[in-house]
């Protein structure tokens, strides 16, 4: 499951859908019943939830898992793109 989330989150970060950069506050909570911004599966309240705040949006959340893949991919992208410049 790790690759096919990976992939969409590159998807993801390529097309705006998530964010490329690292602005923003993070905290981390119990899951919200709301779908995570990554893989679109429901975070439980059993789940532990990362979300991260952004001015201008209602922010996004996080599986802990797939917060990880995408911070992960962030850095990846952001060190490519700038290796490329």
């Amino acid at each position: 499951m790790n690759d096919a989330v990976r992939r969409v989150v590159r998807d993801k970060i390529s097309d705006g859908r998530l964010p490329r950069d690292r602005m923003g506050a993070v905290s981390a909570s119990h899951g919200i019943d709301r779908l995570c911004d990554a893989c679109s599966l429901s975070i439980s309240p059993e789940e532990v939830v990362y979300k991260v705040l952004r001015m201008g949006s209602d922010g996004f959340v996080f599986h802990a898992t797939c917060f990880a893949i995408w911070r992960y991919e962030q850095h990846s992208m952001t060190s490519v793109r700038s290796a490329l410049d």
